[in-house]
Protein backbone atom coordinates (compact mmCIF):
# COMPACT_ATOMS: atom_id res chain seq x y z
CA UNK A 1 0.00 0.00 0.00
CA UNK A 2 2.92 2.48 0.71
CA UNK A 3 4.16 1.62 -2.52
CA UNK A 4 1.11 2.54 -4.10
CA UNK A 5 0.54 6.09 -2.03
CA UNK A 6 4.60 6.67 -3.42
CA UNK A 7 3.57 6.37 -6.97
CA UNK A 8 0.57 7.91 -7.08
CA UNK A 9 2.28 11.15 -5.73
CA UNK A 10 5.34 10.37 -8.49
CA UNK A 11 2.19 10.52 -10.68
CA UNK A 12 0.70 13.60 -9.66
CA UNK A 13 3.74 15.09 -9.20
CA UNK A 14 4.67 14.39 -13.06
CA UNK A 15 1.21 15.64 -14.02
CA UNK A 16 2.06 19.18 -12.19
CA UNK A 17 5.18 19.55 -13.92
CA UNK A 18 3.94 18.96 -16.97
CA UNK A 19 0.96 21.44 -16.15
CA UNK A 20 3.49 23.77 -15.54
CA UNK A 21 5.37 23.59 -19.32
CA UNK A 22 2.33 23.39 -20.94
CA UNK A 23 1.40 26.67 -19.17
CA UNK A 24 4.62 28.21 -19.32
CA UNK A 25 4.99 28.08 -23.38
CA UNK A 26 0.85 29.12 -24.01
CA UNK A 27 -0.01 32.17 -24.50
CA UNK A 28 -1.79 34.48 -22.13
CA UNK A 29 -1.96 31.07 -19.53
CA UNK A 30 1.23 31.17 -17.61
CA UNK A 31 2.48 34.45 -18.25
CA UNK A 32 -0.23 37.17 -18.44
CA UNK A 33 1.31 40.22 -19.96
CA UNK A 34 -1.04 43.53 -19.66
CA UNK A 35 0.75 46.13 -20.92
CA UNK A 36 4.04 46.59 -19.05
CA UNK A 37 3.05 44.54 -15.97
CA UNK A 38 3.29 40.50 -16.10
CA UNK A 39 1.03 38.37 -14.28
CA UNK A 40 2.44 34.94 -13.46
CA UNK A 41 0.08 32.46 -12.43
CA UNK A 42 2.76 29.32 -12.26
CA UNK A 43 3.18 30.05 -8.81
CA UNK A 44 -0.50 28.86 -8.20
CA UNK A 45 0.67 25.27 -8.87
CA UNK A 46 3.68 24.80 -7.36
CA UNK A 47 2.12 25.79 -4.26
CA UNK A 48 -1.06 23.72 -4.74
CA UNK A 49 1.43 20.82 -5.38
CA UNK A 50 3.29 21.55 -2.29
CA UNK A 51 0.14 21.54 -0.39
CA UNK A 52 -0.81 18.34 -1.97
CA UNK A 53 2.22 16.59 -2.15
CA UNK A 54 4.79 18.27 0.23
CA UNK A 55 8.19 20.53 0.33
CA UNK A 56 9.81 18.02 -1.21
CA UNK A 57 7.62 17.82 -4.58
CA UNK A 58 6.99 21.25 -4.03
CA UNK A 59 11.01 21.79 -4.77
CA UNK A 60 10.97 19.42 -7.33
CA UNK A 61 7.94 21.73 -9.15
CA UNK A 62 9.44 25.02 -8.06
CA UNK A 63 12.84 23.35 -9.92
CA UNK A 64 10.35 22.82 -13.08
CA UNK A 65 8.93 26.03 -13.15
CA UNK A 66 12.64 27.81 -12.86
CA UNK A 67 13.63 25.54 -15.64
CA UNK A 68 10.72 26.53 -17.79
CA UNK A 69 11.22 30.59 -16.73
CA UNK A 70 15.15 30.20 -18.27
CA UNK A 71 14.13 28.50 -21.32
CA UNK A 72 11.49 31.02 -22.00
CA UNK A 73 13.77 33.48 -21.14
CA UNK A 74 16.68 32.06 -23.46
CA UNK A 75 13.63 32.20 -26.37
CA UNK A 76 12.49 35.84 -25.82
CA UNK A 77 16.12 37.00 -25.05
CA UNK A 78 14.86 38.19 -21.45
CA UNK A 79 18.46 38.74 -20.23
CA UNK A 80 17.93 38.94 -16.61
CA UNK A 81 15.98 35.62 -16.51
CA UNK A 82 18.90 33.59 -17.98
CA UNK A 83 20.23 33.73 -14.87
CA UNK A 84 19.62 30.90 -12.36
CA UNK A 85 19.78 33.07 -9.16
CA UNK A 86 16.96 35.18 -10.42
CA UNK A 87 14.79 32.18 -12.24
CA UNK A 88 15.89 28.97 -10.57
CA UNK A 89 16.62 29.44 -6.83
CA UNK A 90 13.68 31.61 -5.99
CA UNK A 91 11.16 29.20 -7.29
CA UNK A 92 12.75 26.38 -5.42
CA UNK A 93 12.21 28.15 -2.53
CA UNK A 94 8.53 28.54 -2.78
CA UNK A 95 7.95 24.97 -3.31
CA UNK A 96 9.72 24.42 -0.34
CA UNK A 97 7.99 27.37 2.02
CA UNK A 98 4.85 26.13 0.48
CA UNK A 99 4.98 23.15 1.58
CA UNK A 100 6.73 22.77 4.87
CA UNK A 101 4.54 26.10 6.28
CA UNK A 102 1.57 23.91 5.26
CA UNK A 103 2.53 20.97 7.46
CA UNK A 104 3.89 23.17 9.78
CA UNK A 105 0.16 24.39 10.38
CA UNK A 106 -2.26 21.29 9.40
CA UNK A 107 -0.30 19.95 12.69
CA UNK A 108 -2.05 22.96 14.70
CA UNK A 109 -5.53 23.68 15.25
CA UNK A 110 -5.81 25.77 12.19
CA UNK A 111 -8.30 24.88 9.67
CA UNK A 112 -7.18 23.99 6.46
CA UNK A 113 -8.19 26.59 4.35
CA UNK A 114 -6.54 28.97 6.65
CA UNK A 115 -3.64 26.96 6.67
CA UNK A 116 -3.59 26.89 2.21
CA UNK A 117 -4.67 30.63 2.29
CA UNK A 118 -0.81 31.47 4.52
CA UNK A 119 0.65 28.83 2.51
CA UNK A 120 -0.31 30.42 -0.38
CA UNK A 121 0.13 33.93 0.84
CA UNK A 122 3.94 33.10 2.05
CA UNK A 123 4.95 31.14 -0.99
CA UNK A 124 3.44 34.20 -3.62
CA UNK A 125 5.44 36.84 -1.00
CA UNK A 126 8.95 34.36 -1.38
CA UNK A 127 8.58 34.60 -5.01
CA UNK A 128 8.20 38.22 -5.38
CA UNK A 129 10.95 39.38 -2.94
CA UNK A 130 13.20 37.06 -3.83
CA UNK A 131 12.62 37.46 -7.52
CA UNK A 132 13.17 41.59 -7.15
CA UNK A 133 15.47 41.25 -4.72
CA UNK A 134 17.86 39.03 -7.04
CA UNK A 135 17.15 41.45 -9.87
CA UNK A 136 18.48 44.05 -7.82
CA UNK A 137 21.32 42.45 -6.54
CA UNK A 138 22.11 41.20 -10.22
CA UNK A 139 21.86 44.57 -12.38
CA UNK A 140 18.64 42.69 -13.62
CA UNK A 141 16.76 46.26 -13.76
CA UNK A 142 18.89 48.27 -15.19
CA UNK A 143 19.26 45.19 -17.93
CA UNK A 144 15.42 45.46 -18.49
CA UNK A 145 14.84 49.04 -17.99
CA UNK A 146 18.03 50.71 -19.09
CA UNK A 147 19.37 53.55 -17.58
CA UNK A 148 15.94 54.80 -16.51
CA UNK A 149 16.22 52.01 -14.21
CA UNK A 150 18.33 54.16 -12.09
CA UNK A 151 16.41 57.50 -12.18
CA UNK A 152 12.90 55.53 -12.30
CA UNK A 153 13.83 52.58 -9.59
CA UNK A 154 10.48 53.65 -7.42
CA UNK A 155 8.42 53.60 -10.06
CA UNK A 156 9.36 50.64 -11.37
CA UNK A 157 9.44 48.98 -8.02
CA UNK A 158 6.28 49.92 -7.77
CA UNK A 159 5.19 48.65 -11.24
CA UNK A 160 6.72 45.07 -10.70
CA UNK A 161 5.20 45.05 -6.95
CA UNK A 162 1.33 45.83 -8.40
CA UNK A 163 1.66 42.46 -9.99
CA UNK A 164 2.98 40.73 -7.25
CA UNK A 165 0.19 42.24 -5.32
CA UNK A 166 -2.37 40.72 -8.41
CA UNK A 167 -0.49 37.03 -7.87
CA UNK A 168 -1.17 36.94 -3.97
CA UNK A 169 -4.81 37.96 -4.22
CA UNK A 170 -5.40 34.99 -6.92
CA UNK A 171 -3.20 32.40 -5.20
CA UNK A 172 -4.99 33.05 -1.47
CA UNK A 173 -8.16 32.33 -3.51
CA UNK A 174 -7.26 30.00 -5.98
CA UNK A 175 -5.34 27.33 -3.91
CA UNK A 176 -7.68 27.03 -0.94
CA UNK A 177 -10.06 26.26 -3.45
CA UNK A 178 -8.47 24.01 -6.00
CA UNK A 179 -7.08 22.66 -3.19
CA UNK A 180 -10.63 21.64 -1.24
CA UNK A 181 -12.17 20.66 -4.34
CA UNK A 182 -9.64 18.12 -5.65
CA UNK A 183 -8.26 17.07 -2.53
CA UNK A 184 -11.69 15.13 -1.57
CA UNK A 185 -10.82 12.94 -4.58
CA UNK A 186 -7.13 12.07 -3.82
CA UNK A 187 -7.10 11.94 -0.10
CA UNK A 188 -6.85 8.67 0.62
CA UNK A 189 -4.76 7.68 -2.62
CA UNK A 190 -1.89 9.80 -1.27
Amino acid sequence: MKEKKKLVRLVLCALFAALIVVMTFTPYLGYITVGVIEITTLHMVVILGACLLGAKHGAILGGVWGLTCIVRAFQFGIIPFQNPMVSLVPRIIVGLVAGLVFLGLSKTKCKKPIALGISALLGTLTNTVLVLSFLQIFGGFEVLFGEAAKTLDVIITTLISTNGLIELIGAVILVPTIYMATNKYIKDKI
